[in-house]
């Protein structure tokens, strides 16, 4: 009877960068190391997202996290009346983030996907590194 692979976190870290021709991405860290998530982190609850998901050999998404939309903000602030609030939404030019995934042991690749006003694109696809 085979063993099963130990678990493994694969640890994420990106910066996103505006750009005229989309959203370009830059790998600052990805390591695959030994271990368990305490947590699940729960998934964005916006309307603009990043995707990371695990995908299998045929291109099958085995799990996903959704985080907030690095370069977009939305910042409340006083009216021009000085009276009532408003809300407005920033593009950043550029910003970072970081994830930690439980590692499925039949995952290869890591995809990173953004959502925005309701259309997805395809960021990257990404090796997932051997453990170290």
């Amino acid at each position: 009877m085979a063993t099963p692979a130990p678990a493994q976190l694969l640890f994420l870290s990106c910066r996103l960068s505006a750009e005229a021709l989309g959203t370009r991405v830059e790998v600052l860290q990805m390591e695959a190391v030994a271990g368990e998530l305490r947590t699940a982190p729960a998934d964005a609850d916006t309307p603009d997202f990043v995707r990371v998901s695990q995908l299998n050999r045929q291109g099958k998404s085995l799990a996903q996290a959704m985080l907030p939309h690095p370069l977009r903000r939305s910042v409340e602030h006083v009216g021009d009346d000085h009276r009532t609030f408003q809300r407005s939404e920033l593009v950043l030019p550029t910003a970072e983030f970081f994830v930690r995934l439980a590692l499925r042991p039949d995952a290869v690749t890591i995809r990173i996907e953004e959502s925005t006003g309701g259309k997805t694109a395809l960021l990257t696809d990404l090796p997932i590194p051997p453990k170290s």
